[in-house]
């Protein structure tokens, strides 16, 4: 999605800003990274030439219509094992419209499997290019990145992620937004895909207060501030505002069959720059309460925390910890626990309320419930006609019957030089179904669509070309170590 607005809401709500098309155009072609040939001239990152399945494999044959012209199959044009129970498979539907679908499938029963989440530059506004995430978290953690896909939807210029957002336990987006739908991950790597919100409080001795937002002020309550925050608190300036505006106008290139409908705005990038100083201006002379955590946070579990200090002003971050800032007409004449006590945070779930939730990702709409293809785009407050309608690159995420296998698919946008085509919403929906999943999502899509694959973006052959910064990444991974007793991936 644009950087500016999603399809849905163009004020409110935005993904990135869009990337240039998926075949470089001769404007496009600059901006592209490029590989040395053998005789030093440099050649331009390409779309992956798609070549014909051999007559000797068996080909996989799924039903799905592309503009109501019928699409008898999809054909399996490259498929591989990446490790025990993690696949890639490319499809290419037959027809003169075509569609390129690349999925992951990943049997979650395989001890070391793994769903895992990455925050653009690990931070709540952070931006950040697939190829760089795969980088850094892999860098990081030391798991193995089968593939990674993008995530979340975000908003315009403060580059926050759309809806439930949670990542090993901690939450770094909590406010629903409309009815959208998100995928919950437990501790099991087991999804759940419904309707969720996530409520939050802080108590101690007999007083429980509610945490009205996570690593962002958005009224006069309780704020939780964590490691995704940034380093301080209040962590928001005008400058930090207009160099992303900055970054986001170098990296945009609009794609006729992108999902934007509203461009950047130099008035919107000044609202937003005194919205950002009323903030921080509101945030700074608050009580911040700085706390450590004395075990690993999760959802629907309460979590302990030592009080370090309290103090206002500009305070920074403790390692392993939070910042609960305390506006006073908010908890009255209670007494602010003291250096050493112990406080309690919890964040619960409408859905489920007693399962350990570690991560969770929001899009729009549900594509397939209970085995029905069918999107609900209208029913969670999505109504543009582009959105809907339009064939255009697509994200989404599933799961299948069982709840054993996740599947990941990401479509290809169109393409003039070879015919093929992105999706409607209702025809990812169909195909999602008929890879096999029980219930599944949409996610960000459009300029912001693609896929890695060991490293190696699907769409395009050589080294990378410039694409778009994404909010949020959705990673296969094979996890470093495995709790064994558990059999599960830590």
């Amino acid at each position: 999605m644009a950087l500016l607005a999603a399809m849905t809401e163009p004020i409110v709500v935005a993904a990135a800003p869009p990337v240039r098309q998926r075949v470089a155009t001769s404007k496009q072609k600059t901006t592209a990274s490029s590989t040395k040939t053998s005789a030093g001239k440099k050649k331009p990152a390409v779309r992956r030439t798609k070549a014909a399945p051999s007559r000797k494999k068996k080909r996989r044959r799924v039903a799905v219509r592309i503009r109501n012209t019928p699409i008898i199959n999809l054909n399996v044009v490259r498929e591989r094992e990446l490790s025990p129970g993690i696949r890639y498979v490319e499809y290419r539907t037959n027809g003169t419209h075509a569609v390129n679908v690349h999925v992951m499938t990943l049997d979650r029963t395989v001890p070391g499997n793994a769903l895992r989440l990455v925050k653009g530059n690990d931070q709540a506004d952070g931006l950040e290019r697939l190829a760089d995430m795969w980088k850094r978290y892999g860098s990081a953690t030391n798991h193995t990145v089968h593939g990674l896909v993008n995530g979340n939807f975000w908003r315009a210029y403060r580059n926050t992620p759309i809806g439930a957002c949670v990542i090993d336990g901690e939450v770094v987006e909590m406010a629903p937004y409309k009815k959208w739908t998100s995928a919950f991950v437990d501790f099991k790597n087991a999804i759940t895909i419904d309707t969720f919100s996530i409520s939050g409080s802080v108590s101690w001795s007999s007083n429980t207060f509610s945490v009205s937002s996570v690593n962002r002020r958005i009224d006069s309550g309780i704020v939780l501030y964590n490691s995704f925050g940034g380093p301080t608190v209040p962590n928001v300036n005008a400058r930090d505002l207009q160099n992303s505006f900055q970054e986001a106008l170098k990296d945009t290139i609009f794609s006729s069959m992108d999902s934007t409908e509203v461009t950047l705005s130099q008035e919107r990038l000044r609202q937003e720059i005194a919205v950002a100083q009323r903030e921080s201006n509101i945030e700074f002379p608050l009580t911040k309460l700085r706390v450590r955590y004395l075990r690993s946070p999760s959802i629907n579990v309460p979590l302990q925390c030592q009080v370090l200090n309290s103090d206002t002003g500009t305070v920074d971050l403790p390692v392993r910890g939070a910042v609960l800032s305390f506006p006073r007409n908010v908890i009255g004449n209670t007494t602010m626990p003291r250096t050493g006590d112990t406080v309690t945070i919890q964040f619960k779930t409408n859905i489920m309320p007693s399962v350990r939730f570690m991560n969770a990702v929001c899009g729009t709409p549900r594509l397939v419930r209970d085995g029905v293809a069918k999107h609900e785009a209208q029913k969670e407050g999505s109504t543009g006609r582009r959105f809907i309608a339009q064939n255009l690159a697509r994200t989404a995420l599933g799961v299948d019957r069982s709840g054993t296998k996740v599947l990941v698919a990401c479509i290809e946008s169109t393409q003039s030089t070879d015919g093929t085509m992105g999706a409607t919403l209702q025809q990812t929906a169909d195909i999602m179904r008929l890879l096999g999943a029980y219930n599944a999502m949409n996610l960000d899509g459009g300029g912001s669509a693609g896929m890695l694959v060991d490293g190696d973006h699907v769409f395009f052959d050589g080294e990378d070309p410039l694409t778009r910064r994404l909010s949020v990444g959705l990673a296969i991974v094979r996890l470093s170590h495995v709790l064994r007793s558990q059999g599960i991936g830590n």
